[in-house]
């Protein structure tokens, strides 16, 4: 679908599909495919909301990059920082967790080089680029994965509602529409909004995780999670005053 709708109204440039190696490979790659594997060690309400520790990332590598960190910045930064220590505080971090926390690093890295690198291009071509660049690192994985592609096969309707109608689904949102949102807010909110400006996901992800996984939320998730959406509130109550 977004092939076509690509090569109807676009022509393919080499220049700009080189430039979106970097973006394809962080944001549409490694990023969903650290956050499938988090998700084998660790719950799905625990995962949402630590990979929105995001922007704080963002924040601080902005701040090195341009060789200057406000005080908001660090106080943000720490206020996150002791959100996440309070959410994983009861048993521990885990692998799942880590791999996470590396998610969400790869993530800000992607988001900061959306923001640099100059593309003259349009949205749909930027998504088209990165899902093209996405599927070239995918297909060069496959030999390293245990895997059996036969099972794809199977063609009978329960299989077909069960697993081809979510992977859809996915690669839809996940792979299209999301990303086309996430680019409009970059060039229109700058990076570091843009970071901050998603944060409200992770409520509407434990909410879903509750209902629909049955997992719970302890007192102690529940306020390193209020940390976590504090500092992005400050963020954009600043922005907005700016």
């Amino acid at each position: 679908m977004l092939c076509f709708f690509f090569f109807s109204r676009c022509r393919f440039n080499f220049r700009e599909f080189v430039n979106s190696i970097p973006l394809g490979f962080l944001n549409v790659f490694l990023v969903p495919i650290l956050n499938s594997l988090a998700l084998k060690y660790t719950e799905a309400v625990k995962a949402s909301v630590l990979v929105y520790t995001m922007p704080v990332m963002a924040t601080v590598v902005l701040g090195v990059i341009n060789k200057h960190i406000e005080t908001r910045s660090v106080f943000v930064s720490l206020l996150c920082i002791s959100g996440i220590f309070i959410f994983i505080s009861p048993v521990g971090i885990s692998i799942g967790e880590m791999i996470i926390l590396l998610s969400a690093f790869m993530w800000a890295l992607g988001t900061i080089l959306s923001k640099k690198i100059t593309m003259k291009i349009n949205l749909t071509s930027k998504v088209f680029y990165q899902n093209i660049v996405s599927f070239v690192f995918f297909i060069l994985l496959i030999p390293f994965l245990n895997v059996d592609l036969n099972i794809l096969s199977n063609i009978h309707s329960e299989f077909f509602m069960s697993v081809y109608i979510p992977i859809i689904y996915m690669g839809i949102a996940n792979g299209v529409i999301v990303y086309v949102l996430w680019y409009y807010m970059i060039e229109y909110g700058g990076a570091k909004l843009s970071s901050y400006s998603i944060l409200i996901s992770p409520i509407i992800s434990v909410m879903i995780s509750s209902y629909l996984l049955d997992e719970t939320m302890t007192i102690s998730m529940i306020i390193g999670m209020l940390f976590i959406l504090l500092s992005m509130l400050i963020v954009l109550s600043e922005k907005n005053k700016n």
